[in-house]
């Protein structure tokens, strides 16, 4: 593989990396909401005829779900809010994909001698290595 192959992939992976971040965002913020969030909404039931009289049960707790929280998100701190964290996610995001990206596509060229020229095998040994890359 040529040094210009090898650039275009670590751009394309860092290109690629910086968009599904940057797509993905407002998501993260909205889970990362839900995960911290300590509202709870009661569904009650009430019933009517009981020796006692009148009585409320709690049958369930739910949740707020993703929309009304993306809502909530949307009306008390505008949009701007739903991208926070991306700077330090980009930071880390588009080199290691730039990074895959390149590995992957140098496994896959060697591994074409090995195996059948794009295999399975080849393409599954290769995303393995490129994953595996970072750590070694």
């Amino acid at each position: 593989m040529s040094q210009r192959d090898t650039l275009v992939h670590l751009f394309a992976g860092g290109c690629g990396g910086t968009v599904g971040a940057i797509l993905t965002c407002p998501l993260e913020v909205v889970k990362t909401r839900l995960q911290s969030s300590s509202v709870t909404l009661y569904i009650s039931e009430v019933q009517l005829n009981t020796v006692n009289g009148a009585s409320v049960n709690r049958v369930a707790r739910v949740s707020p779900g993703p929309l009304h929280c993306l809502k909530i998100i949307l009306q008390k701190e505008g949009p701007r809010s739903l991208f926070r964290g991306l700077g330090p996610n980009l930071v880390g995001v588009a080199p290691s994909r730039a990074i895959y990206f390149a590995a992957y596509s140098s496994c896959k060229e060697r591994l074409n001698h090995v195996f059948a020229a794009d295999s399975t095998q080849v393409h599954m040994v290769s995303a393995g290595a490129a994953g595996m890359y970072p750590y070694l």
